[in-house]
């Protein structure tokens, strides 16, 4: 045992309190009687999971992605029978994606793809758009897709729902408290190292999201993550503007947009080269956050001239882990007995995460898992067996 004083023992150490530590928590503890205690060095819902745009949808580039997302709409929709507690706050409003035209044809092979698998989704010429979202200009526009399923959900209501199911179920979550390192002796996990003290357990399960890469280094695994700043506007608009009635991710302009409560909106517009971010805390001067302001603006001076002359309300910035391939990275890590890895979901945890619970439990537990994920395995870029992106380097997947 290493040399730092015991504060608990438990069978399965989840590190991370966000949406997909709970998702993880929530389903270990339906599915056995197994000790679980969950870390955080923040409360529930203090880090990323927290700063998240919420929108939810099912369109991807391969099968696997949208299988994933099938599973995790079907406990959004079907919550009170599948969790039994709580609820993910989620709003059904649609989804749209517009894209240049020169991304037409990949599109097109997403929305049948998704149609094949059984996800109501169809492709939308300009009249079609203009029919769903009268608000939006689409001179220029091409084409889209359109998911009536689509929508959002309340990150916050999802992730205290399924830790407060996990905990009616025995886990035991401590928040605030730092893990500084995860243990290991002759090649298998030993437990995590805290700012209180030891936990012991022989499994350790990292979904610690953007800031889950620096566990590793000390255990010669040198994960192929990136954090992206994600900044977020808050904007108010006027009750007679015709503004957008669902979600909207604009491929041509690259910002994605949303009605928010009363008369506002939330807009995130990316910026032409992603921002690096290595400081958890995210701090994000004035100046950065006009320049967010300016890109939205001349977003929407092209597709909802009637918002140009928009008012912040507020800001907000978080940040997203992202892999070379723009996909998670699901499984055990290779060479060390009992480590878990739930990382690198580039922006796709909302939609994913019911699933992602459900796998990594039956991963743990020795169960037959829903989906075979390893193709999300963490040798799959040692191996350049990477996964197909439809648009190129996007969040879009």
């Amino acid at each position: 045992m290493p040399n730092h004083s015991a504060i608990a023992r438990a069978d399965i150490v989840i590190i991370g309190a966000g949406i997909m530590g709970a998702s993880i928590a929530f389903q270990l503890s339906r599915q056995s009687d197994k000790q679980i205690i969950v870390v955080d060095a923040r409360q529930p819902v203090g880090g990323m999971s927290g700063r998240t745009f919420g929108q939810i949808r099912q369109h991807y580039s391969n099968e696997l992605m949208v299988e994933l997302s099938i599973l995790g709409f079907d406990t959004l929709k079907n919550w009170s029978k599948k969790v039994g507690y709580g609820d993910p706050g989620y709003v059904r409003m649609g989804y749209m994606l517009l894209v240049a035209a020169n991304q037409v044809e990949a599109l097109r092979r997403n929305v049948k793809l998704g149609q094949r698998l059984g996800v109501d989704t169809r492709f939308v010429e300009p009249d079609d758009i203009k029919h769903i979202e009268p608000g939006l200009t689409v001179d220029g526009l091409t084409g889209g897709c359109y998911e009536p399923n689509g929508g959002y959900i309340d990150v916050t209501r999802m992730v205290l729902s399924w830790l407060g199911a996990a905990q009616a179920g025995g886990v035991r979550v401590m928040t605030p408290l730092s893990v500084s390192a995860i243990e290991t002796r002759s090649g298998r996990v030993s437990g995590v190292v805290t700012d209180r003290g030891f936990i012991q357990a022989p499994i350790v399960v990292n979904a610690t999201g953007a800031w889950g890469r620096e566990l590793l280094s000390d255990l010669d695994l040198q994960v192929p993550l990136e954090r992206h700043r994600l900044d977020m506007s808050y904007i108010d608009i006027l009750e007679q503007v015709s503004a957008i009635s669902g979600c909207v991710t604009d491929g041509v302009s690259n910002v994605v947009m949303r009605p928010h409560w009363g008369h506002s909106m939330l807009v995130a517009a990316y910026p032409p080269a992603p921002v690096l971010v290595d400081d958890p805390g995210i701090e994000v001067s004035d100046q950065e956050y006009q320049s967010h302001h300016q890109r939205i603006s001349r977003a929407f001076q092209e597709r909802i001239p009637q918002l140009k002359d928009f008012s912040v309300l507020s800001n907000v910035s978080g940040a997203y882990d992202v892999t070379p391939d723009f996909h998670p990275i699901l499984g055990w890590a290779p060479g060390i007995e009992g480590l878990c890895l739930a990382m690198g979901f580039s922006g796709h945890g909302l939609k994913l995460s019911p699933a992602i619970g459900e796998i990594i439990s039956a991963m743990v537990l020795e169960q037959p898992s829903p989906i075979d994920v390893h193709a999300l395995r963490y040798e799959r870029f040692a191996q350049n067996d990477l996964m197909y992106l439809a648009y190129g380097p996007s969040a879009r997947a």
